[in-house]
């Protein structure tokens, strides 16, 4: 088991030096720009009567929506938060940060609901905007990110801008419990011990740059930790952004980045509150988006919002806010409701009383807060066991769109407008059309495959949280085991069915 890849000659010293990270992020700001400019004032092609023809052929739209949204899974399996580090948004607010007011983030906006909500702005403009088919639209949507990168920077300390916008490191971060690298120290006791603390320093400090008889001086403010995280007390990886901030400042070399193995995090607790209802929110969104291929079961998920906008006499757009609400929340608490209840019966317990108990007054109901906050708690511990077949099934959507996408690569960096390659393969017929990379008797196996590793990891990451709920009172807590059993089972049944009507019937 690789213990620290820091270590590793070669290696080590690339990763450690801080201009690695900073010419990476250049070259990803660069490579943002570039998606900007050459998906700006792109819309379609003139003369042509097809609503979006340069979905797939315009070098900004291929780039954000095939290549970004479907390889950030891949990436977050393997590397957990490892893109955060050379985020061209985060690093930008980042530097920003360093010359603002350097206000703290308010308390009511820490958590995950400003978060949450941009995604279900994000999966509005889908649906009222097509932003995703459009260069033009997503284009200003990058434009967008920069500015609200700099406004945060501008304003508060830090990254706030990816604890307020950015929906891809709150994915990142649920899935970072699975991954299987983590950043730790090698001995606490070595920090408990350290005076100057220079790996979360943040306070102002004076840097000399002297060439011969030549110096000059200036007053820098060190990042630190851009999430406000101290090292010794990182215990699982859903915040760390592996910046290596703290690696390059460390004056002890008292950090690892290393290989860890299964089950990850899935020990260190539930997630919290506001992480509850983003999870919930991404595991509606990603399960009607997963069953959309199968027309039955899009039409059995759709129905409640279709119905309800036909009673209210809205128009077709009306439909979409309905749609977001019911996907977004309502949807996925049906889905894990007959778990809950399951874990709910199993705590149920039955005495027999020795005397006829006296009358009394009823027992004062819960309040709302009280009882939403138990919900979440519970759907806290359940998220942990369901993230290994979510995160299969998110990856089965990616494959599926990088094979049939991807070919298209060598057209988008020959043509960057995508018109040309466009008009050549539709329109002249001079080109054929790029194919998938895999035929479907192959990757019909793969994501089957894919999915049924994802559900037993499921029930094996169950065990395990059941095991650590009952530890304190000595014994397995079975029915918050057998409650995560009957979600998955639902679940499963859900991609299931799909993937069996998507690539083996039809």
């Amino acid at each position: 088991m690789l213990k620290n890849v820091l270590d590793i000659p070669l290696l080590g010293p690339v990763m450690r030096s801080t201009w690695t990270w900073r010419l990476l992020r250049l070259a990803m700001l660069a490579l943002l720009l570039a998606m900007i400019a050459f998906g700006w004032h792109q819309h379609a092609i003139p003369g042509v009567a097809v609503r979006d023809p340069l979905m797939y052929a315009n070098f900004t739209t291929f780039s954000l929506w095939v290549v970004w949204m479907m390889g950030m899974v891949v990436i977050a399996l393997l590397f957990g938060r490892s893109w955060c580090t050379v985020c061209p948004a985060g690093w930008l607010n980042g530097l920003v940060s360093r010359f603002g007011l350097g206000r703290e983030l308010p308390v009511w906006l820490q958590g995950f609901v400003p978060v949450t909500l941009v995604l279900v702005l994000l999966q509005l403009a889908v649906y009222f905007f097509a932003i995703h088919r459009y260069p033009d639209y997503s284009a200003v949507l990058l434009v967008w990110m920069l500015a609200l990168a700099i406004a945060a920077g501008l304003i508060f300390r830090r990254r706030a801008f990816c604890l307020l916008f950015c929906p891809a490191g709150a994915v990142f971060g649920l899935y970072a419990r699975l991954a299987p690298w983590q950043l730790r120290v090698k001995d606490r006791a070595v920090c408990a011990g350290c005076s100057g603390k220079p790996c979360i320093a943040t306070e102002p400090v004076w840097r000399q740059a002297a060439i011969g008889g030549l110096r000059m001086q200036w007053q820098a403010r060190p990042e630190g930790c851009p999430v406000a995280l101290v090292p010794a007390q990182i215990n699982d990886s859903a915040a760390c952004t592996l910046c290596l901030n703290c690696v390059q400042t460390c004056c002890n070399d008292n950090l690892k980045l290393g290989f860890r193995g299964w089950p990850g995090d899935l020990r260190q607790g539930g997630l919290r509150p506001g992480e509850s209802l983003f999870f919930l929110v991404l595991l509606g969104l990603l399960t009607a988006n997963f069953a959309k291929v199968y027309v039955a079961l899009r039409e059995l998920v759709f129905w409640s919002p279709e119905a309800l906008a036909l009673a209210l006499g809205w128009q077709a757009n009306g439909f979409y806010p309905l749609a977001v609400v019911w996907v977004g929340l309502i949807f996925p608490l049906l889905l894990l409701a007959p778990g809950m209840l399951v874990y709910l019966a199993g705590q149920i317990r039955v005495t027999t009383l020795d005397a006829v108990p006296a009358t009394a007054a009823p027992p004062t109901p819960a309040g709302v807060p009280s009882l939403v906050g138990r919900v979440l708690e519970l759907l806290g511990s359940l998220a942990l066991p369901l993230l290994p077949l979510l995160l299969s099934a998110h990856l089965s959507l990616a494959l599926v769109k990088l094979n049939a996408k991807l070919g298209h690569l060598p057209l988008v960096l020959q043509d960057t407008s995508g018109v040309k390659s466009y008009l050549a393969i539709n329109v002249m017929q001079t080109i054929a059309p790029p194919g998938a990379l895999l035929p479907l008797d192959i990757l019909k196996w793969l994501i089957a495959g894919l999915l049924a590793f994802g559900f037993l990891a499921s029930v094996l990451a169950a065990k395990v949280v059941a095991s650590e709920r009952g530890r304190s009172a000595g014994n397995f807590d079975r029915p918050f085991f057998l409650a995560a059993c009957v979600s998955l089972l639902i679940l499963a049944a859900c991609y299931g069915a799909t993937v069996l009507e998507w690539l083996f019937v039809r």
